[in-house]
């Protein structure tokens, strides 16, 4: 690991812990319902069929999720957190033990999967009678902790050529701010970095064993039962060549068949609570109805199709900067220049990368990687379209930039080998930005110097954001 890569971790590592203790209880979006998930999987408690079934939790808990100045402050910027709040015993007496029951169903909508890495720090927690508060920093720190050391693993065996993309991806402040809240996000993404370095070794491979077949397999299966809506990402898998599965193309049908069963069978059994609850889910908003907004778009199949062009165009910046970095519950981000930085950073990989003329994918990869990432898109896009907005809407919204972040290394990965099929001749030279780079290259002191302070000036100005929002 050269220096740069060190320096990107400490970066990750800083940033992590602050916005895992500085960032005050429940004030990344949904953590209420996600930090109950956790403690009722702490309980062993997986699936709930019975959506009147109230289930018991500490009451300590119970009081935390509950507390009107902790869930008043994300909608009212004036209110800040309460630092008195703290000034309590670290150790929870027995009284706060005792259980009072939850309402949980729509707890019980979300992927168990997702929610066992908090569960290392809540046992710690519940080991030593731990208060409210400090199971769920510890909650929190847990995942963060195990995660870091996930993003390691992947850095290591990730191809040289490529580790700038994944090191960009770690980067991302809203990346580095989902893996320390609770959510189903920060496993979703690594599950999709996961299946992203597992592309590219498997793609540098002569031959796949059934084993590698296998793991690839599980991978997918894990990130489709993470989140709705990421499903199309599984036609990935045919960016591999068939020849590296077997010499003919008559088994390697026959194989493939048998891995898109396993897959499809791992994800309906795996996503069975899911559609469970979503049966029965009865709390749309008014106005809103799913069968008769899937009617409306089958009957208006044009109009929809105008919906949802002008709803891509409206929100692409929206997105973008998403992905960048919107905290809390959308109410507070960071200055101007940090995102022109990182949108920089991205376009500088893309023109940098230089990929050898035997490595590059076929246009017909091209093709799959890109339907791939527009179907996914466009699928969610439809699901919030029949979830969230009433019927014959002519505008889709509710999508955030966060939600994309598994797009991020294909999409740079897309643009690197696009960029040769744009100029024949695989010349494809920024003469300017290799100037630059060149330069900096023989000044390795300026560029270390430089690359200290800018990621110092990064962390400094999302620390004034989060101390000017809650404090």
């Amino acid at each position: 690991m050269n220096f740069f890569s060190r320096l990107i971790f400490v970066y990750i590592f800083v940033l992590g812990l602050i916005f895992t203790l500085l960032v005050p209880p429940f004030q990344k979006p949904d953590e209420q319902g996600h930090f109950i998930r956790s403690i009722l999987l702490s309980h062993g408690k997986i699936m709930l069929t019975n959506k009147d079934e109230k289930l018991p939790v500490e009451k300590q808990y119970y009081d935390l999720v509950h507390d009107p100045l902790l869930n008043k402050i994300p909608y009212h910027p004036q209110k800040k957190f309460n630092l008195n709040w703290y000034n309590q015993s670290p150790f929870a007496s027995k009284e706060v033990y005792k259980l009072v029951n939850e309402e949980a169903w729509g707890q019980f909508m979300l992927p168990a999967s997702s929610y066992i890495l908090y569960i290392f720090g809540i046992f710690v927690a519940q080991i030593f009678h731990l208060n409210a508060y400090l199971t769920f920093f510890l909650g929190r720190f847990s995942m963060f902790l195990l995660v870091f050391i996930w993003m390691l693993f992947l850095y290591k065996k990730t191809p040289q050529l490529y580790k700038p993309i994944i090191l960009f991806v770690f980067s991302l402040p809203m990346f580095i701010h989902q893996i320390t809240g609770y959510n189903y996000d920060a496993m979703q993404y690594m599950m999709g970095l996961s299946i992203f370095v597992l592309l590219l070794k498997k793609l540098q491979q002569k031959t796949l064993s059934l084993f590698d077949l296998g793991v690839l397999s599980l991978f997918f299966i894990l990130i489709l039962i993470m989140k709705l809506s990421f499903e199309p990402l599984l036609l990935l898998i045919f960016v591999i060549p068939y020849k590296k599965i077997s010499k003919t193309f008559s088994v390697y049908i026959k194989k493939i068949t048998i891995v898109m069963g396993i897959i499809i069978f791992g994800y309906i059994v795996f996503k069975l609570s899911f559609f469970i609850s979503a049966s029965q889910y009865t709390h749309h908003p008014k106005g809103v109805n799913p069968i008769d907004q899937m009617q409306y778009v089958l009957h208006n199949p044009f109009t929809y199709l105008t919906i949802f062009a002008q709803s891509t165009f409206r929100l692409a910046k929206f997105h973008i900067q998403g992905i960048i970095g919107i905290f809390g519950w959308l109410d507070y981000s960071m200055s101007w220049w940090v995102y022109v930085l990182f949108i920089g950073n991205g376009i500088l990989i893309i023109c940098l990368t230089k990929v050898n003329k035997k490595d590059l994918l076929k246009s017909w990869q091209l093709c799959i990687i890109a339907c791939s990432l527009c179907l996914t898109y466009a699928f969610m896009m439809t699901i919030f379209y029949l979830n969230w907005k009433t019927v014959g809407s002519h505008v889709i919204d509710g999508t955030q930039g966060r939600y994309f972040i598994v797009f991020v290394p294909f999409v740079l990965y897309f643009f690197i080998h696009l960029k040769y099929y744009i100029v024949h001749d695989n010349k494809f030279r920024f003469p300017h930005i290799v100037y630059t780079s060149s330069i900096l290259q023989k000044n390795p002191l300026i560029l270390k110097i430089g690359s200290i302070l800018i990621l110092s000036l990064v962390t400094q100005n999302i620390v004034m954001a989060i101390l000017k929002r809650y404090y």
